[in-house]
């Protein structure tokens, strides 16, 4: 795969954010505290506001102190998300191919909780999102990670909730002159008024700010010519402050933004914004960079070059002109036959090509979305055909399940999106403007290249003056612009309740009725017999285009199975997590018990410890409701498991306890014996020595009644690990010793090296020093057979310790401690003993010591000790 950085990936500065990063915030300095102080603590916040309020600019304020950090920032612009499609989108960030790449992103949600958290970025999720969606995100995948949810509207779940207010008069009145360069405080008075006017709503003051800058008048002029405006649209501020900066316009720059307004979502690359109006790019650039200053557009980067996009208020304001003037539908049709263009031009299969397919990704999809709507579904198949032939576009950059989709909406019978999918999707929503445009004449073409010519666009000179005779007769102006501001500003879902609001994207909730439609049914036999994977996952492709789910579930644990017997945990998590979904959806409550012991179990081997927590503590008390007592055992040891692995002994030795009643109420004595092996453990981690001793001779007695003699080699292990805690050495030496010798009968290395390092110690607290070298030299050879450098390393800091304390030793501390050096030259240890002996054989040289002279390696050295085992 070739290497890039997408444009989903987290951003490491502030400049790198999908969102235009905000100027100095003004009055914010208490929101900002509240949101951060809950965010360092790694919890989830929603911001949730009036359109316009500023709540994008807060949360890219502490991204942009985020981004320093070393997790970055994973910032999500959304509009009703599945949950699959976050899962691929951070697959794509990070550029995961099994998670970007799954056939069913649900069954990633381990990878992708595992990823979120080795990386840890501040996540925002900025957008329209259900609360269902969110919760499951956040519970599932970012649980203890900072998150924010932006928002209009309130939606409950795990997170705090901040209501973003309006800022008070004077801050406004602050923000008002930042915006505008406005240094003097000759106008303060009609400033006030100004901001009043507009309701001090942040979007509305900056566009008349700006607006006002452009123009070149002053305050109070700027006052009479909104306040007419304003009373024009029925007081309402957003509509007043963008009906003022758009009329102030020169036709090319007003002719720009109705193209925006006509494309599907409000956003687009330079290249795709000059194939629709015929303009060069460059005189793209030039009106799209004015309209940037003038804060009526947005200016990103996707893959080094410029990404615009219009705020929704201003997409939703600028579809509306053009509705009212009945040139919206004739325009979307040019915009839907520049995207088709757009999208069949790059299919050379290049990363430049791949980069330019990426950075239309959101327009394909949006107009896929728009024509099914209208039932085009022809128009869905164009673009899938498209990319599919796009080189290895789709595989090598992720975008597996968005092609999916479009294939759905291509092919479905069902409506894919509700037919008021164009109102649905907005927010605000469009208004309608008839005979708005009646007076005013447009060309066929908003724009071409004589119109963007730099003279055209913005001089020194030019004021964007609104003309006398267009707010003259303001009873006129009323009647069509009041009804207008009244659509704009009340959303008409606003009145459904929640099975309501479910119709938006009900049509496409079910993957295997609208994903796995959009594959071709071919003929594949399904032998669950076969270890071969991909025979397998090709059968479950059939599986899922005949909706069989039971099949679907036969070979996913076929999958799973296989996968852990080959030691592919990992990819096992994931198989095991598509089962769970699957049987979710059917209610499969013993099947879904079976999948959660199997998960719990595969999340303490892979050390996912909190994920572990979590499935093992649900299947519990599932066992419990369906009164299986053995998988609550199971269960109960699982999560005392993840609970030492965390360093939580407390809760450890209350699972192992609720285990240990189970095993001997069910007279279980393999298990009982085992879980007394590990209630040990749980007991010397909190302090309880003797209780520890106590219940490994318990388990001691039980493994030699079962004949085990490796745990029995085991717990002698242990019960030296006991006694040395209090420091009762000899008594730990002769447990430990015991326990050598098992393991070496039973052929476990492992525990051999373990029992040796323990002697090693233990020795040198029973000031056996003779002993203790020979043990570790033991432990040091046994580390250079598994070639296990760090252990290599650490036994050669205990060895060494001990031997330079005589200085006759020096020349073989100095051998074994070079040896260390060449392995990691960074140890601290290693390098304050290396001084260390450089300095004592300074000495002993001095005292003319007879050392002792080194022949060999260190291997050699540790070798010769092992044989006298």
């Amino acid at each position: 795969m070739t290497d890039f950085t997408p444009h989903e990936a987290t951003a490491r500065e502030a400049l790198a954010l999908p969102v235009m990063p905000p100027g100095r915030l003004v009055g914010r300095e208490t929101a900002l505290a509240q949101v951060y102080a809950q965010l360092k603590e790694g919890h989830a916040v929603l911001i949730h506001g009036t359109a316009g309020v500023g709540k994008t600019a807060l949360a890219a304020t502490l991204a942009g102190a985020y981004a320093q950090q070393p997790g970055g920032v994973l910032w999500f612009n959304v509009d009703n998300p599945r949950l699959e499609e976050l899962l691929v989108r951070v697959g794509r960030a990070y550029n995961i191919p099994e998670i970007m790449n799954a056939d069913n992103p649900l069954g990633m949600i381990a990878a992708v909780e595992n990823t979120l958290k080795r990386s840890k970025p501040l996540i925002v999720i900025d957008g329209r999102i259900s609360a269902d969606v969110a919760t499951r995100f956040i519970t599932r995948c970012v649980d203890g990670l900072p998150t924010l949810i932006v928002g209009e509207a309130v939606i409950e779940g795990p997170w705090a909730s901040l209501d973003l207010n309006p800022p008070e008069t004077e801050q406004a009145v602050l923000l008002f002159k930042q915006e505008s360069r406005l240094a003097t405080t000759d106008y303060d008075s009609d400033v006030r008024q100004l901001v009043t006017l507009l309701g001090n709503l942040p979007l509305a003051i900056v566009v008349s700010a700006r607006a006002m800058l452009a123009s070149k008048q002053t305050p109070t002029a700027y006052l009479q010519l909104l306040q007419q405006v304003t009373n024009a649209v029925g007081g309402n501020p957003l509509v007043g402050a963008l009906t003022a900066s758009f009329r102030g316009l020169t036709a090319p720059l007003q002719g720009i933004i109705l193209m925006m307004g006509a494309t599907y979502d409000g956003r687009g690359s330079a290249e795709l914004l000059s194939l629709i109006s015929g303009a060069p790019v460059e005189s793209v650039q030039q009106a799209m960079n004015i309209l940037v200053q003038l804060s009526l557009a947005e200016r990103t980067q996707r893959y080094s070059a410029p990404y615009y996009r219009l705020h929704p208020v201003i997409h939703a304001f600028a579809q509306s002109w053009l509705r009212g003037s009945n040139r919206l539908d004739d325009l979307q049709t040019k915009v839907q036959e520049s995207i088709l263009s757009y999208a069949k031009k790059y299919n050379a299969g290049t990363p430049d090509a791949y980069n330019k397919l990426a950075t239309e990704i959101d327009s394909f999809l949006a107009l896929a979305k728009w024509s099914a709507a209208k039932g085009e579904r022809a128009i869905s198949s164009e673009l899938v055909a498209a990319l599919s032939q796009a080189g290895d576009f789709v595989n090598e950059r992720g975008y597996l399940y968005e092609l999916l989709l479009l294939r759905s909406l291509g092919t479905t019978t069902t409506t894919a999106f509700p037919s008021n999918v164009a109102e649905s999707t907005g927010a605000p929503l469009p208004f309608d403007a008839e005979n708005e445009f009646e007076e005013e004449e447009y060309d066929e073409d908003f724009i071409d290249e004589a119109d963007l010519d730099d003279e055209d666009l913005i001089d020194e000179d030019e004021e964007y003056d609104l003309e006398e005779d267009e707010v003259e007769d303001e009873g006129e102006d009323e009647e069509v612009l009041q009804p207008l501001a009244s659509r704009l500003f009340n959303n008409p879902l606003d009145g459904l309740d929640g099975d309501d609001d479910d119709l938006i994207d009900d049509d496409i909730d079910d993957d295997e009725e609208v994903l796995s439609a959009a594959l071709p049914i071919t003929p594949i036999t399904i032998d669950l017999n076969t270890d071969d994977i991909t025979k397998l996952r090709a059968g479950l492709v059939q599986a899922r285009q005949s909706s069989d789910k039971q099949t679907q579930l036969r070979i996913l644990q076929t999958i799973g199975q296989l996968q852990v017997n080959q030691d592919m945990e990992n990819e096992a998590i994931a198989t095991y997590g598509e089962a769970l979904t699957l049987q979710e959806s059917m209610n499969d409550q013993d099947g879904i018990l079976e999948t959660l012991d199997m998960l719990s179990a595969l999340m303490v081997k892979t050390d996912n410890s909190q994920a572990a927590v979590m499935y093992a503590t649900r299947g519990a008390k599932m066992a419990e409701s369906l009164k299986d007592e053995v998988t609550r055992m199971q269960l109960l040891i699982t999560l005392g498991d993840a609970r030492q692995q965390l360093g939580e002994s407390d809760q450890a030795e209350n699972d192992y306890g609720y285990a240990l009643e189970i095993a001997r109420t069910s007279d279980d004595s393999q298990n009982e014996a085992l879980i007394l092996y590990k209630l040990g453990y749980a007991l010397l981690d909190t302090g309880d020595s003797d209780a520890a001793v106590d219940t490994w001779e318990q388990a001691l007695q039980l493994f030699k009644a079962q004949e085990k003699r490796d745990y029995e080699g085991r717990v002698l292990g242990a019960l030296g690990s006991a006694y040395g805690d209090l420091a009762r050495w000899s008594e730990a030496v002769n447990f430990h010793t015991s326990a050598l010798y098992i393991a070496r009968e039973v052929g476990d290395k492992e525990e051999e090296a373990l029992q040796l390092s323990s002697l090693g110690y233990a020795s040198v607290q029973a000031n056996q020093l003779g002993q203790a070298v020979m043990r570790y030299r033991q432990a040091l050879y046994l580390a250079y057979q598994n070639d296990d450098r760090d252990n290599i390393v650490s036994t050669i800091v205990d060895l060494s310790r001990l031997l330079v304390e005589s200085r006759k030793h020096i020349t073989v501390a100095e051998l074994l401690v070079n040896e260390a050096v060449s392995l990691d030259p960074s140890d601290k240890d290693v390098r304050q003993l290396k001084e260390r002996i450089e300095s004592e054989k300074k000495l002993a040289e001095a005292y003319e010591v007879a050392m002792i002279s080194v022949n060999g390696s260190a291997r050699q050295y540790a070798e010769n000790a092992y044989k006298l085992l």
